[in-house]
């Protein structure tokens, strides 16, 4: 196994270290932005049964304290689920959803899953720009350009824009694995990766290619 070490601080010329203040403000702008559109979309009846229909039935079911379920679900189901909500879990596997269950709980309403997702991509926005300044230091303003750019990639805007997906999960886990192996902590590189596994089972391709990485 190679042995990667933490660079040092980045420390601009001058002495001083780089601001978050930058990202900070990127991914507030973006998300007071994406969580507008989101909930305006949704005002305006752009949202649909697949998938934020079914995402809000899971989560209603995890805030019970049962498995989740569709009945939406159900109309594309195998014979023999007539007239059930489908088990979703046994659909595809996103445990990581249940995250949201509590908070579905205290304000049981759809829209809870829109603002969540602009919030888990902010946080990813936010992580991107602050691995940028650690190790760009030398580019000034690498901070908030690459929370920018990460913010408005045509992929971030496409999930913004599609109802509600559990992927949203899976962007601030892979901004902190990227962050820790750059930093060359690759124990939580590693940690972070392995979340992966909660949010859906086709990402354990992704933690196995991070796994390759952590140990070469």
């Amino acid at each position: 196994m190679i042995e990667i070490t933490a660079p040092e601080t980045p420390v601009r010329r001058g002495g001083r270290v780089p601001s978050r203040t930058g990202p900070a403000l990127v991914a507030a702008v973006l998300l007071v932005l994406h969580t507008a559109f989101a909930l305006r979309n949704h005002a305006r009846f752009r949202t649909t049964g697949y998938d934020l229909g079914i995402f809000g039935q899971a989560v209603r079911e995890w805030a019970a304290g049962r498995l989740p379920a569709s009945a939406i679900r159900t109309a594309s189901a195998p014979p023999g689920f007539e007239g059930e909500a489908l088990p979703l879990l046994g659909d595809h596997f996103h445990p990581v959803v249940a995250l949201l269950g509590p908070v579905y709980r205290l304000v049981p309403r759809v829209e809870v899953l829109l603002v969540a997702q602009t919030v888990l991509v902010s946080a990813a926005v936010y992580v991107t720009g602050r691995t940028a300044q650690r190790h760009l230091p030398e580019l000034w303003g690498a901070g908030p350009v690459v929370a920018a750019v990460c913010g408005l990639a045509w992929g971030t805007q496409a999930l913004v824009g599609f109802d509600f997906h559990e992927v949203a999960f899976a962007l601030p886990l892979l901004a902190l694995a990227c962050r820790a192996y750059l930093d060359g902590r690759l124990r939580a590189a590693a940690g972070w990766a392995a979340g992966l596994l909660l949010v859906k089972e086709d990402l354990g391709a992704t933690a196995a290619v991070f796994g390759l990485l952590v140990a070469y």
